[in-house]
Protein backbone atom coordinates (compact mmCIF):
# COMPACT_ATOMS: atom_id res chain seq x y z
CA UNK A 1 0.00 0.00 0.00
CA UNK A 2 1.46 3.34 -1.02
CA UNK A 3 1.45 6.30 1.65
CA UNK A 4 -1.42 8.13 -0.64
CA UNK A 5 -3.69 5.11 -0.26
CA UNK A 6 -3.06 4.43 3.66
CA UNK A 7 -3.60 7.99 4.22
CA UNK A 8 -7.21 7.92 2.20
CA UNK A 9 -7.53 4.45 4.05
CA UNK A 10 -7.47 6.10 7.21
CA UNK A 11 -9.66 9.15 6.12
CA UNK A 12 -12.43 7.03 5.07
CA UNK A 13 -12.23 5.00 8.33
CA UNK A 14 -12.05 8.07 10.45
CA UNK A 15 -15.27 9.17 8.38
CA UNK A 16 -16.69 5.90 8.89
CA UNK A 17 -16.39 6.00 12.31
CA UNK A 18 -18.04 9.28 12.73
CA UNK A 19 -20.94 8.23 10.50
CA UNK A 20 -21.57 5.04 12.83
CA UNK A 21 -21.80 7.82 15.47
CA UNK A 22 -24.80 9.67 14.03
CA UNK A 23 -22.29 12.20 12.58
CA UNK A 24 -24.52 13.55 8.69
CA UNK A 25 -22.22 12.17 5.86
CA UNK A 26 -21.25 15.45 4.59
CA UNK A 27 -19.68 16.92 7.44
CA UNK A 28 -18.17 13.90 8.40
CA UNK A 29 -16.16 13.92 5.14
CA UNK A 30 -15.38 17.46 5.43
CA UNK A 31 -14.05 16.86 8.92
CA UNK A 32 -11.73 14.08 7.43
CA UNK A 33 -10.63 16.81 4.82
CA UNK A 34 -13.03 15.71 1.98
CA UNK A 35 -14.11 18.76 -0.24
CA UNK A 36 -16.19 17.22 -2.41
CA UNK A 37 -18.57 14.79 -1.29
CA UNK A 38 -19.98 13.15 -4.42
CA UNK A 39 -15.68 11.61 -3.99
CA UNK A 40 -16.46 10.91 -0.75
CA UNK A 41 -19.22 8.88 -1.57
CA UNK A 42 -17.52 7.36 -4.34
CA UNK A 43 -14.19 6.27 -2.98
CA UNK A 44 -16.37 4.98 0.07
CA UNK A 45 -18.42 2.86 -1.83
CA UNK A 46 -14.98 1.21 -3.29
CA UNK A 47 -13.87 0.56 -0.01
CA UNK A 48 -17.17 -0.41 1.88
CA UNK A 49 -19.30 -1.53 -0.89
CA UNK A 50 -21.97 0.68 -0.32
CA UNK A 51 -22.69 4.44 0.05
CA UNK A 52 -21.88 6.05 3.22
CA UNK A 53 -25.62 6.67 3.92
CA UNK A 54 -26.61 2.98 3.37
CA UNK A 55 -23.33 2.24 5.67
CA UNK A 56 -24.85 4.36 8.39
CA UNK A 57 -27.77 3.20 8.71
CA UNK A 58 -26.95 -0.71 8.62
CA UNK A 59 -24.47 0.51 11.65
CA UNK A 60 -27.09 2.38 13.84
CA UNK A 61 -29.56 -0.89 13.29
CA UNK A 62 -26.97 -2.88 14.72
Amino acid sequence: MSPIQFVKSMRLNNAAMKISEGVNVNVAAMEVGYVSSSQFSREFKRVYGVSPKQWGKAQQLQ
